[in-house]
């Protein structure tokens, strides 16, 4: 992570006239492009927290945009962020009386779906773009990973779920660990009995096979908040004048082939490393540099910074209800002038 930060320092420094020549179109947007890419930032979050509400069931649109939006700001905001904002998820869900096993069944469902989904775009457009033209080498390459790697995930996921072996040695061994945990650390005890987390896994199973039963809703919901993020970037490139000399296909080839690859890369959110991937396709694509650049600019402050100030607002929100509720349940005790007996 040192070295990705020092090379895109050095890279900053180096292209810093694109930059001023990039932020000086960004101010040239029309009004009405920025109410169009206002509201499609709004759809992309309500998208993604619709799918959170639906997973969860009776949970509220604002309790699942504030559960979704604060673990996206704690996974894009800090290093290796993840673990913190699974806990910081869990926190907010266990708040509003959901179940563990079911807020369990909503992180692995939609982690699946996102992976899915994930693969599947690309594949599905370079497909189609091999039909318009010659493939290339690298064009079957990253057909036949795609295509490994969704099949390979979907024979994985369908074993793990109807095997009753599986799931049966994953029990004992949760067992097994609950037990060494207890052992390990005495003040667990308490917590862990009464706590049957076999059976909790066997409810994981059965609603993720529910899921998986129905998987094309979730499929194309996911898809759908994913594919928002392109349309912005998109409607920001058409807003700075780029036209026929990026097409449709070719854009989403770039963009979708860009989002997968940068989803390796071990710094939060991609950040710097989408900027230069993207800001490097388009150019090869055909688009001026300062222009490709003030559009990723524009893409990555709606997807990337605003997530991430509006799940700080939501958190601290959170936080201040959960002490006004606290500090209302507290009992109140009247002060009474004292009695006197004579």
């Amino acid at each position: 992570m040192a070295l990705v930060g020092s090379v895109l320092l050095a890279a900053v420094w180096f292209r810093r006239g694109t930059i001023g020549d990039a932020l000086g179109e960004m101010r040239m947007l029309s009004s009405a492009v920025v109410a169009a890419l206002l509201a499609l930032a709004v759809l992309e979050r309500a998208s993604r927290a619709d799918i959170v509400r639906r997973l969860l069931g009776s949970t509220s649109f604002g309790r699942s945009l504030t559960i979704h939006d604060v673990g996206s700001a704690a996974s894009k905001g800090v290093p290796l962020g993840g673990p913190l904002a699974t806990g910081l998820r869990w926190s907010i869900a266990r708040d509003a009386a959901v179940p563990t096993t079911t807020f369990t069944s909503m992180l692995v469902a939609y982690g699946v779906a996102t992976t899915f989904v994930t693969w599947l775009l690309p594949f599905g457009v370079l497909l189609v773009d091999i039909t318009q033209r010659p493939p290339t080498n690298t064009d079957l390459a990253m057909l036949a990973v795609c295509a490994v790697v969704v099949g390979g995930s979907a024979v994985f996921w369908a074993v793990v779920l109807r095997s009753d072996r599986i799931t049966a040695w994953l029990v004992r061994l949760l067992h097994a660990v609950s037990a060494r945990a207890a052992r390990r650390f005495p003040s667990l005890e308490p917590r862990l009995i009464g706590h049957d987390l076999g059976a909790g896994l066997l409810d994981v199973r059965s609603s993720l096979r529910s899921f998986a039963g129905r998987p094309i809703g979730l499929l194309l919901r996911t898809a759908l908040a994913q594919s928002v993020g392109a349309v912005i970037l998109l409607v920001a490139l058409r807003g700075l004048g780029v036209g026929d000399e990026l097409g449709l296909l070719e854009f989403a080839r770039v963009y979708f082939v860009v989002t997968l690859l940068s989803s390796f890369v071990p710094v939060p959110g991609g950040v710097g490393v989408v900027e230069a991937g993207l800001t490097g396709a388009l150019v090869a694509a055909g688009v001026d540099p300062s222009t490709a650049l003030a559009g990723v600019l524009i893409y990555r402050l709606l997807t990337y910074v605003v997530p991430i100030a509006l799940g700080a607002l939501l958190y601290v929100a959170w936080r201040l209800d959960v002490a006004r509720r606290k500090d209302g349940a507290r009992p109140r005790i009247e002060l009474r002038e004292p009695v006197v007996i004579e």
